[in-house]
């Protein structure tokens, strides 16, 4: 398995002693003085070391981490069509880098295009991470819109924390991904309000699979807590729920408490 992680933190040291293709490790460094020294290979000899790298690596990648790499939509744009439509990726992490709603639009572009054989692209991505990227009700609804197409390839885990996401925003979400067996949504982060958790409380029933849900720092009042707290009293799915940073008041603790003693 291959796994790529393109962090924030880069290694100010050049790495040794690296896996080849065999060991499936890839290690990422931003050290020019490694190369000092060093005859530069030719046009051919790159263009032939890339192909093959690019083949290999894109044949047995499954993870792909990308957060805060400052990825701009364009080169989002081209590291998905380097990638292919049959790559057998898995998870795609594209958390914090603020694309708003164009960097949406240039994934969905690439999701909502066809195989040489009419199947879905990248047809085994289950996990999907675009929290903290501006996305916006706009770009939200897009993606969600997206990936509600691809029946084929059914999403586990969704992220969008961080989305400056409405109750507009959640209303889409909640009515594209039903068809989804869901096990993670995290929507933390937004301000989807009471009127946001109505809509999700309601979706709850719908989305048998679904056991991690995050709504924490939503604007949630004890309105939307009491309407959510009903709804999981015949929710037996859900075994984490996150409700951090919203008003509780007397009556969402009494929702609350009522609930947990079910």
């Amino acid at each position: 398995e291959v796994a790529v992680q393109l962090g924030i933190a880069l290694s100010a040291e050049p790495v040794r002693n690296k896996r080849g293709r065999d060991g499936r490790r890839l290690s990422f460094t931003n050290n020019d003085d490694d190369c000092e020294g060093r005859d530069s290979p030719t046009a051919s000899q790159s263009n032939g070391a890339t192909s093959a790298y690019k083949s290999n690596l894109s044949d047995g990648l499954k993870l792909l981490y990308m957060g805060s790499t400052s990825i701009s939509p364009e080169s989002l744009n081209a590291l998905l069509s380097g990638l292919g439509p049959s790559c057998p990726l898995q998870e795609l992490r594209l958390q914090s880098n603020r694309m708003g709603p164009k960097g949406a639009t240039r994934l969905v572009e690439f999701l909502e295009t066809k195989s040489d054989n009419r199947q879905p692209v990248l047809p085994k991505l289950h996990r999907l991470d675009m929290s903290y990227n501006e996305l916006g009700d706009q770009g939200t609804s897009k993606l969600t819109r997206a990936i509600s197409k691809r029946a084929k390839v059914n999403m586990t885990e969704v992220s969008l924390s961080g989305n400056y996401m409405g109750s507009k925003g959640i209303e889409s979400i909640m009515n594209k991904l039903l068809q989804h067996k869901l096990i993670t949504l995290n929507l933390d982060n937004n301000s989807i309000g009471d009127q946001g958790c109505q809509l999700v409380a309601a979706s709850l029933p719908s989305i048998g699979t679904l056991t991690r849900l995050n709504l924490a720092f939503n604007d949630i009042g004890c309105r939307g807590v009491a309407t959510l707290m009903r709804s999981l009293v015949g929710c037996e799915s859900i075994t984490s729920l996150g409700l951090s940073g919203n008003v509780m008041r007397i009556s969402g603790a009494i929702a609350m408490g009522f609930t947990l003693a079910q």
